[in-house]
């Protein structure tokens, strides 16, 4: 069976940037800096580092990693007993992805026929795979496949090996990502996958988060709609550029930078600069200009002016994203919780 998977795509890691160079001209000399490497969760933690809270819920430790403006979270996975294995923390991704070489070595079995995936700008490929036992910094999370895949700047000496995404997160019902404390909460016990076709989930609806995730601290509410189906998990919200209208763009932890379509950057004349970025996805490796965002804002929040990078967006641009607000826009929050079930956003 082959399909396009939507939501895999929602994962940019920027790995270098480029200097110097016109983003509308030629380009007569272009100063590319060191890799960026973000660092991993401590392997001496092992497969353990989870805290109960009571009434289910847990909070785990997670490395977050800002470099050269690019931010990061990373937790430890452990499978089958075996690890830690450090994997990227991203809200973006539907499906979560294991390195290809370590499923390999994890004598992982196939679980259904190789899929196609869009990315940007290009198309991958992957095998499912069953992992029957799993953990992630000591929290048991339930049998699944996994997506292996060979990702770009993965799988190496110093780099992470999987995206843990949101068909594991939305399994919670609502997470919390601190950013300054480094922790990742979860709201209750891990439930069932969603069923094969449930309705998209249109917030706010529905109970407030749990004070365990609130901390009694106030937050801004912002509505998402929630895709749940296995697979097409994800998180989508409004995003304005000034006054223009509105785009649907995905919240993306997976996303060291943020970006948007070059198409609606164009659109909506973001002012151009001298700098760009080569940023790595999950099928490719892209050199992407750099825009200043000017005034942006989702529902009832004016975010915080910075540079974006512009993108063609290929294959996914059919499913109507526009762009992904990524980590390091989330970060200047301070935290955030991601409410699957009640479809909100929650800004501190």
């Amino acid at each position: 069976m082959h399909r396009i998977a939507g939501p895999l795509i929602a994962f940019m890691v920027a790995t270098s940037s480029l200097v110097g160079a016109s983003v509308t001209g030629h380009h007569p000399h272009i100063h590319v800096e060191p890799i960026v490497n973000f660092a991993l969760p401590p392997a001496s933690a092992g497969c353990g580092g989870a805290t109960a809270l009571g009434g289910g819920a847990e909070r785990i430790p997670i490395t977050v990693s800002t470099v050269a403006g690019q931010v990061a979270e990373l937790v430890n996975v452990c499978i089958e007993g075996r690890g830690p294995y450090p994997f990227v923390l991203d809200s973006g991704a539907g499906e979560s992805i294991i390195d290809r070489r370590l499923a390999s070595t994890l004598q992982l079995a196939h679980d259904g026929s190789p899929t196609e995936f869009g990315g940007v700008g290009c198309i991958g490929t992957a095998q499912p795979v069953g992992v029957p036992s799993w953990s992630v910094a000591g929290v048991a999370l339930a049998p699944q496949s996994l997506t292996a895949a060979t990702l770009p700047d993965f799988g190496r000496a110093g780099q992470p090996v999987g995206l843990l995404g949101s068909d594991v997160l939305s399994r919670f019902g609502a997470v919390r990502l601190d950013f300054s404390a480094q922790t990742l909460t979860f709201g209750g016990p891990q439930g069932p996958a969603p069923p094969r076709s449930p309705p998209d989930v249109r917030g706010p609806t529905g109970p407030s988060p749990s004070v365990v995730l609130t901390q009694g601290q106030a937050g801004t509410t912002v509505p998402l709609t929630v895709v749940l189906t296995p697979g097409d998990v994800s998180l989508n919200v409004h995003l304005q550029f000034g006054h223009r209208p509105a785009r649907t763009v995905v919240v993306d932890t997976g996303s060291s930078q943020s970006v948007v379509a070059s198409s609606v950057a164009k659109g909506a004349h973001l002012a151009s600069t001298d700098l760009a970025q080569r940023q790595a996805t999950v099928c490719s490796t892209v050199t992407a200009p750099l825009v200043r965002s000017g005034p942006w804002s989702i529902p009832g929040v004016q975010l915080h002016p910075q540079l974006l990078g512009a993108v063609n967006f290929g294959p996914i641009s059919a499913n109507g994203t526009a762009g992904l607000i990524g980590s390091d826009q989330l970060q200047r929050f301070g935290w955030v919780i991601f409410d699957y079930s009640g479809g909100r956003l929650v800004l501190g």
